[in-house]
């Protein structure tokens, strides 16, 4: 650390040591020495201190001219202060009760229950596709091409198989699942495919195959939803047992909240001093 060639350093490196000054604000060697880690090399543990060092005067310098220029009650932080300690401690309380008595498994039947009587809530806002793809580059030998595009495009449970292992023999990057809806959105952010009307798209195109930037890209879309049709339950299930478990959140801070105020009204802890309506 004494290669810092700090001020510090020169005194013997004690801590109350100063390593610089702003009016009456100090900084001390343990201040700084405290932001650098244990095992960092002589130059990291100078550009460290230096920056640390550089950031707090300027930080200082800044405070000393706000103090300076505003008024006493522009500076009148303590109500502030004070609800926002109270916020800090509401929320840290309330965070250990939930992860103490929250449960957090969520069954099909609560998921299927919450779907359908909820199902007007549930409205696709983007088109949604089941879908498998793949990209290889376009310098593959045309025998491999011929091979990929055939088990690709195959319907057999074998060929399927035999397509995965191709892609991973081949260095191919490929999709597949059978169950789970993606975005559309989603698929573009993968494929660089144009469209510009993806309802006609969608209903003219199930295969696609070709070739950009080097790569050739096939793509099967086994099924789509368009935009504003009711969402499967399959697409929604994660978001669903999401709102399932902040809704016992909510129940679990409601009744802790009301049980709090019944011991505290049984033990005599509360005093009113008007006539309650």
């Amino acid at each position: 650390m004494c290669a810092l060639g700090l001020a510090a350093c020169n005194r013997g490196g004690s801590d109350d040591a100063l390593v610089a000054q702003v009016g009456d604000k100090m900084l001390t060697w343990d201040e700084v020495r405290s932001v650098i880690p244990d095992n960092s090399t002589p130059e990291d543990s100078m550009l460290l201190a230096d920056r640390f060092i550089q950031t707090w005067i300027r930080e200082q310098v800044l405070l000393s001219e706000a103090e300076e220029t505003l008024a006493e009650e522009q500076m009148n932080f303590e109500e502030q202060i004070e609800n926002y300690r109270k916020s800090l401690l509401t929320y840290a309380y309330e965070q250990e009760w939930i992860r103490q008595k929250l449960d957090t498994s969520v069954t099909v039947q609560e998921i299927e229950a919450y779907y359908n009587e909820n199902i007007q809530n549930f409205q696709l806002k983007d088109y949604i596709v089941k879908v498998k793809f793949c990209a290889i580059g376009s310098d593959t030998e045309q025998r491999k091409l011929k091979s990929l595009r055939k088990l690709f495009f195959s319907d057999k449970p074998e060929d399927i198989t035999d397509w995965i292992a191709f892609c991973v023999d081949n260095n191919a990057s490929y999709y597949f699942d059978e169950v789970t809806w993606m975005l559309w959105d989603d698929l573009m952010k993968q494929v660089p495919l144009q469209v510009f009307d993806k309802d006609a798209f969608l209903r003219s195109n199930r295969d696609v195959d070709f070739e950009k930037d080097n790569n050739i890209y096939l793509i099967r879309i086994t099924d789509y939803q368009i935009s504003g049709s009711q969402a499967p339950l399959n697409f929604e299930k994660e978001n669903i047992r999401n709102m399932i478990l902040n809704r016992r959140k909510l129940e679990i801070l409601d009744r802790m909240r009301e049980d709090l105020y019944t011991r505290a009204l049984g033990d005599g802890q509360i005093t009113t001093y008007y006539k309650q309506q």
